[in-house]
This record gives structure tokens, C-alpha cells and sequence, in this order.
């Protein structure tokens, strides 16, 4: 080859063994003491952590129990509460429900109408006030109605104590409109007769037979009865009587009183009446 160029020469035999035998001999090109600490072979040991910091499977499984048994108690507790509220809206429903029942029943019966009849029926003859008032059973003639309420007029009402579940007994309400006196008459008397000591007619009354179109007011009774009150009584008589007889004097009592028990509990319910006398107008209404 030329002098000016760069060439590659092969290399005899005893050269590369010379070659050989010096880089064996070379040392690296870095080169630690035996004292360094990297090069001590017991820093590697693998050892263990002496940090007890950590969780053990046992306190992990007490600690999801105790968390479960506190969701668990917030589910109960949610529930009972959720219960008493709901018993507690509907007892409270019930409370208003029965206030209303009472406002209602007191409103009717002081709207009592001061109403009678002169029949044309041969067969049933007579003249009488519309008031049966019993223990069991109370009619009267009223304009306020807890259906008819839009409806101008006047409606028979009829209270009746009836039987309801086996040893009990329920307030049971029907109400019809007052359309013509003689309709209204046979609804009501079954007969008329004569006290053979006073001579004096007696009206018979329809029984109030339970119908399923009744509107039942009261329900689940141990015992219930309505009552009269005559401020003036006779002689030697209570002023509260279970039966009124109308008269001319005193066709009306004073006031009328429901008395129901329901269990360990009972009420008087009484409503004072505005119609004391019967008017001339009244007396003499068209037939």
C-alpha cells in the first residue's frame, strides 16, 4: 500500500498471543479497594424489616366485621325509625280523621229543622213532629248532609247503632233528600195506634235495617247509645233519657248526646240543639 493511505495490516500469529498476554495482565479501568462499601458482599444479605407497622390479615377481617355490624345496627335503626313515623302519620291521620267526624256529627245535628207531617193516608192518620229518637236510632230532618252538600233543600238523616263484628257494633249514617211529605211519612211510620190509658197515638217506627250504601261514622264499638237531655225534667225523672217522646210543650229535647266505648276507652259526644219550639211556618208546610 501507498504511505498516504490509512491501511489494515494483518497481524502475525506471535503478535496476538502478545497482545493477549497484555490485556490479562491490564488492570480494570475502575478499580475499587476491598474496603469500599460497595464492594463488601455482606451489604447485599437480603434481609428482614424489623418495621411492625402494617396489618395482619386477622385484624383486617376483625376490622371489616366491626364495619358490618355498625351498618347493620344504621339499617335497624333507620328502619324502626322509619316505622314510627309511619305508625305515628297514620295515628296522627286517624286523630284528624275522628275531628272531623265529630265536628261533622255535632254541625248535623244542630242543623236540626223543625219539621212535621199531617199524613193523607187513611190507614196511617195523624200529625206528628219527624223526630225518632232512641237509644239505637235517631231521624230528624236537616239541611246540613254530607253528601248533598251542593244540593239546595232538606234531608231525612238517620243514625242507627248496628251490629258489626262479632261483639261489636258500628255508628251507621243515611241521609235522603226530602222530596215529598208523603214518601217521607211511610219511610219513616210503620203504623199508628192508641194508648188504650191515654188515648193518646202512638207511632210505630220503621226499623233501620243496615244497608251497604251506609256511611259507617264509627267502627270496632264495645257499646254505643244515644241520649236526650230535658232541662226541665218531672218530678223525680233524670234530665238524660234514652227515649223522647215529642209533645206540644216539648217537642224537641235540649240537647242529644252519643255515648260510645271502644275498649278501655269511652266519649260523650254531645250536641246542643238550636230548635227549641216549633214554628207556625214550619207547622204548616205544604204537603
Amino acid at each position: 500500500m501507498n504511505e498516504g493511505c490509512i491501511g489494515i495490516r494483518r497481524l502475525a500469529d506471535p503478535e496476538i498471543e502478545l497482545i493477549g498476554r497484555e490485556i490479562g495482565r491490564s488492570k480494570p479501568l475502575f478499580s475499587r479497594s476491598a474496603d469500599h462499601p460497595i464492594s463488601r458482599s455482606n451489604d447485599f444479605r437480603i434481609t428482614r424489616s424489623t418495621d411492625q407497622r402494617g396489618f395482619t390479615l386477622f385484624e383486617v377481617l376483625i376490622s371489616i366485621t366491626l364495619t358490618g355490624l355498625l351498618m347493620l345496627a344504621l339499617l335497624i335503626g333507620l328502619r324502626v325509625a322509619n316505622r314510627a313515623w309511619r305508625t305515628g302519620e297514620a295515628r296522627l291521620r286517624l286523630v284528624h280523621a275522628e275531628a272531623e267526624r265529630d265536628a261533622f256529627v255535632v254541625r248535623q245535628i244542630s242543623s236540626l229543622v223543625p219539621y212535621r207531617i199531617t199524613s193523607s193516608d187513611p190507614n196511617l192518620p195523624g200529625r206528628f213532629t219527624v223526630l225518632q229518637a232512641s237509644a239505637t236510632c235517631l231521624r230528624f230532618i236537616s239541611s246540613y248532609s254530607s253528601v248533598y252538600r251542593s244540593r239546595t233543600g232538606l234531608v231525612l238523616v238517620e243514625y242507627g247503632i248496628v251490629a258489626g263484628l262479632p261483639g261489636n257494633v258500628e255508628v251507621a249514617l243515611r241521609e235522603t233528600p226530602v222530596a215529598d211529605n208523603d214518601i217521607l211519612y211511610h219511610k219513616i211510620v210503620l203504623s199508628v195506634t192508641n194508648d188504650p190509658d191515654t188515648g193518646l197515638s202512638v207511632i210505630n217506627y220503621q226499623p233501620f235495617s243496615p244497608k251497604a250504601t251506609d256511611l259507617r261514622l264509627m267502627t270496632g264499638l264495645t257499646g254505643a247509645w244515644f241520649a236526650y237531655l230535658d232541662l226541665h225534667p218531672k218530678k223525680g225523672a233524670f234530665p238524660w233519657r234514652t227515649n223522647w217522646l215529642s209533645s206540644d210543650e216539648k217537642p224537641y229535647p235540649d240537647a242529644i248526646r252519643l255515648h260510645w266505648e271502644r275498649g278501655n276507652q269511652s266519649g260523650d259526644d254531645v250536641m246542643p240543639l238550636r230548635a227549641k219550639l216549633i214554628p207556625p211556618s214550619a207547622m204548616e208546610m205544604t204537603q
